[in-house]
């Protein structure tokens, strides 16, 4: 029997996501199959769907119409005032950043794991946006996505101890991550960075991290991949 841990439930059904919020679930523990997740953790209402989905609706909305006013009169500011330089583009590219982010975080009920990975990728994207607008000088690549990649290892290593129980959560994560720190020793490699220190860290560290997990995750491991991948 499996468990949603956002809803606080028990799902009979043999399926991988929890039918009200969509999150991965579970394995029930051995104590919570003996004793039950509503007294382990206090229980919880049925969730009233619709009405929540119908106020995150127009919050949403709301914010949107609020950053298009927003960056079209920026847009109009900058081409009259400072018409050579568009910082405007950085503003509307933050602006998106922080809508698509506020769009995952609150409105979609995923796991914790990937939301994160999700917004390392908008966080990557934001900085590389951000370089180009500015003449693309080049410290995105060369240190600022590295930066981001490190604290993506370090953020999964933090999580998988704060939650060993259930630390296979976040091997997709470090999946991404991996498949990250192999673009920057890409971007090394065809010279596009030239300083070695960090392509090299990232990689290493990384895949010191992905490899300890595969040897000393063992089962825990595989059954993850074969949730998620269904293989």
């Amino acid at each position: 029997m499996n468990v949603c841990r956002n809803c606080n439930i028990k799902i009979n059904d043999d399926i991988d996501v929890c039918p009200l919020c969509h999150s991965v679930l579970d394995e029930m523990t051995e104590d919570e199959k003996r004793i039950g997740v509503s007294v382990i953790r206090g229980g919880s209402d049925y969730p009233d769907v619709r009405k929540r989905e119908k106020t995150l609706g127009f919050v949403m909305r709301l914010i949107l119409f609020l950053f298009i006013v927003t960056e079209a009169t920026l847009i109009i500011v900058n081409k009259a005032v400072t018409p050579g330089f568009w910082w405007s583009g950085i503003s509307g590219v933050a602006m998106v950043y922080t809508y698509l982010s506020l769009v995952y975080w609150i409105r979609h009920d995923s796991g914790f794991a990937t939301k994160i990975g999700l917004q390392l990728f908008l966080t990557v994207a934001l900085l590389f946006a951000i370089d180009y607008f500015t003449g693309m000088i080049g410290w995105s690549i060369k240190y600022a996505i590295p930066g981001v990649i490190l604290l993506g290892d370090a953020l999964v290593f933090f999580l998988m101890m704060l939650n060993r129980q259930h630390w296979y959560s976040y091997t997709l994560l470090l999946l991404f991550i991996g498949l990250c720190s192999v673009a920057i020793l890409f971007l090394f490699l065809t010279k596009r960075i030239t300083n070695v220190v960090l392509p090299v860290t990232c990689v290493a560290v990384t895949d010191v991290y992905l490899l300890g997990t595969i040897i000393f995750g063992d089962r825990e491991f595989t059954r993850e991949l074969k949730r998620r991948f269904h293989v």
